[in-house]
């Protein structure tokens, strides 16, 4: 699910590497579809994976969609530390199999659509769960990973998470857990149709991962 991005004539100019990139807000519909989330910033050449890792550190998160830069709002200490949580309990699993390598926080990977330059699209999952137990090099991951999560900011909405949701679906993902902290329950997509809702007195489980379970308290709490 993509959103077109919508402008008039109220525009914000950011400076990024010396170049002012602009953004535009307000009701005439551009030609390009958008992601629902973050914010488009339009303007100088296409931007890549690479160029992301480049960007100087100015307190925001980047993707890359289709060559044009996304801007999201930088994360705070609660968010932080659940993704933190996520990340212990996940790889506790995986260290206890010897796989010390397949938990990762905050690293980009290509989901560059068929047909378009190479490594134009990257999202960048709060904590994801890899395919393989090698040691990651240089640069974004290249395959899809098997659980992608992402923990809801204050101002994302769920229409915005479930678009999100499924474009990783669409990009091969198997599974995408969506977590909220205000609520503290995670949704479980599999599917673009509808998740499966664990709250916190609950327990989650994932066959992407068998025999491991974990309260949904410990993403929140920590173990």
């Amino acid at each position: 699910m993509l959103l077109a991005f919508f402008t008039d004539d109220a525009i914000l100019e950011t400076s990024i590497n010396g170049e002012i990139i602009k953004t535009r807000w307000g009701m005439h519909a551009q030609s390009h579809p958008f992601p629902a989330w973050g914010q488009p910033l339009l303007g100088g050449a296409p931007f890549t994976a690479d160029d992301v890792e480049r960007l100087p550190d100015d307190g925001y998160r980047y993707e890359v969609y289709r060559g044009v830069l996304i801007r999201m709002p930088g994360t705070g200490l609660e968010h932080g530390l659940i993704c933190q949580f996520i990340g212990e309990v996940l790889a506790a699993y995986w260290r206890a199999k010897g796989e010390r390598f397949r938990v990762v926080q905050n690293v980009g990977f290509d989901f560059t659509f068929s047909g378009d330059a190479p490594k134009t699209t990257m999202l960048v999952p709060d904590v994801a769960v890899t395919t393989t137990n090698n040691r990651p090099g240089p640069g974004i991951g290249q395959t899809p990973p098997l659980i992608a999560v992402e923990v809801a900011s204050p101002g994302d909405s769920r229409p915005d998470m479930r678009a999100r949701a499924a474009f990783y679906l669409d990009g091969g993902v198997p599974e995408v857990w969506v977590v909220w902290p205000k609520t503290r329950t995670v949704d479980v997509w599999t599917t673009p149709n509808a998740p499966v809702t664990f709250t916190d007195q609950q327990t989650i489980t994932t066959t992407h991962m068998p025999g491991w379970q974990a309260p949904v308290s410990s993403f929140f709490d920590g173990m």
